[in-house]
C-alpha cells in the first residue's frame, strides 16, 4: 500500500504540518514502503491530490495532516475520484489544525499521533451528504454540519483563528462573543426521515445540527451520543432562547450535557431537510456558507477511516 501525505501548512499554529516532514521521513527509512509527501499551497489542494491518488485504483492511504478542513478536503476527493465505500482507499488524520474535532469521536488528539496512525487499521465509518439547494451543489462532510448561530460562530471562528496567540477554543468563543451581539434565532421549516419514522416541525431556533461525530467547534460536544459508524445520524434543534439563557447553556452545551433540557429535542434517524425564507449560515466540518434550503442525508460506511494501533486494542 502507497502511503501519501497532504501536509497543510495553513492549519493550526507555527505551520506544525510541516513539522511531521522529518518524522515521515525518519519513520519510512527504518521501515521502507513507498510515501510521498506533499504540501498543499492553497484551498482544495488536498481534494485535487486525493481525488487524483483515488481515481488510480490501488490500495493507498491518503493522511490529512492538518485540521477538520483539511480532512474534509481529503475525504471529498476521495469521493470525487473513487465514489462512497472506495474500498482501495484509506482516509487516516494526524491532526495538527486548530479544531481536530473528528478524531475526538474515538480518542482524543494525541492518540493521533503519527507513528500510531500509520500502524493503524482502516474502519468503515458513516458520512453525510449535503446538498445546497440553491447553489445546486453536493458536498460530503465525515462529522457534523450544522445551521444557525452555531454555523454563524463557524464562519466567524475562521476570522479569528489565525490571530497570533488564539487558540482553537479561543477563536471559539471570540466568535461566539461577536455573533452574540447581533440578531439571534431563524424561522425555520425542518423535516427528517428518523428512526420514528416521518418529524416535520416549524419555528424558531438557535441552530439545527445532523451529526455523526460528536465534537465540533474546537471541542463543543453537540451530539453526546452520535457514533460514527452506526449507520444513523443524530438530529438536535435548539429552540431560541434569550440572551442570558444562550450563556448558561454554552458551557452545558461544550460539556455534552445539554440532551434533557426543555428547549432541546433530539432525534435519531436517515435524512433532514432545513429551509428558510432568507439565506442562511451553513457549517460542515469547519467549512461555511449560504443557502435557503439544505439537506443533509446519511451515507452508511461512506468511506475507510484509520484508527491508531492503540485504539484497537
Amino acid at each position: 500500500m502507497r502511503h501519501v501525505f497532504r501536509l497543510n501548512p495553513a492549519a493550526g499554529k507555527k505551520r506544525a504540518a510541516l513539522r511531521l516532514m522529518p518524522q515521515i521521513q525518519e519513520y519510512f527509512s527504518l521501515r521502507p514502503a513507498e510515501y510521498r509527501i506533499h504540501v498543499t499551497n492553497c484551498p482544495g489542494d488536498a481534494t485535487e491530490v486525493a481525488a487524483a491518488e483515488a481515481e488510480a485504483g490501488v490500495p493507498v492511504r491518503l493522511y490529512a495532516c492538518g485540521g477538520d478542513g483539511t480532512l474534509m478536503e481529503t475525504m471529498n476527493g476521495i469521493i470525487r475520484g473513487a465514489g462512497t465505500q472506495g474500498g482501495h482507499v484509506e482516509l487516516a488524520s494526524v491532526p495538527c489544525g486548530s479544531g481536530n474535532d473528528y478524531v475526538k469521536a474515538f480518542g482524543t488528539v494525541a492518540d493521533f499521533s503519527l507513528d500510531a496512525v500509520i500502524e493503524g487499521t482502516a474502519v468503515a465509518v458513516d458520512g453525510i451528504r449535503c446538498y445546497r439547494e440553491a447553489a445546486g451543489k453536493t458536498d460530503y462532510s465525515l462529522n457534523i454540519a450544522s445551521i444557525g448561530m452555531d454555523a454563524s460562530v463557524g464562519l466567524k471562528m475562521n476570522k479569528y483563528k489565525n490571530k497570533p496567540l488564539v487558540s482553537g477554543p479561543m477563536a471559539y468563543n471570540l466568535a461566539v462573543a461577536d455573533v452574540f451581539v447581533h440578531k439571534l434565532g431563524s424561522a425555520l421549516r425542518v423535516s427528517m426521515e428518523t428512526t420514528d419514522g416521518l418529524v416535520e416541525t416549524e419555528g424558531d431556533f438557535l441552530f439545527v445540527l445532523a451529526a455523526s461525530g460528536k465534537y465540533y467547534g474546537g471541542g463543543y460536544c453537540g451530539a453526546p451520543q452520535a457514533d460514527p459508524a452506526d449507520r444513523l445520524l443524530d438530529f438536535v434543534t435548539v429552540d431560541t432562547i434569550s440572551r442570558p439563557r444562550i450563556l448558561r447553556f454554552l458551557g452545558i452545551y461544550k460539556a455534552g450535557k445539554h440532551l434533557d433540557l426543555d428547549f432541546v429535542h433530539t432525534w435519531r434517524g436517515a435524512a433532514i431537510r432545513v429551509q428558510a425564507a432568507k439565506p442562511l449560515v451553513v457549517n460542515m466540518d469547519g467549512e461555511c456558507f449560504t443557502d435557503t434550503g439544505v439537506s443533509f442525508e446519511l451515507v452508511p460506511e461512506m468511506c475507510r477511516f484509520v484508527l491508531p494501533r492503540d485504539l484497537l486494542q
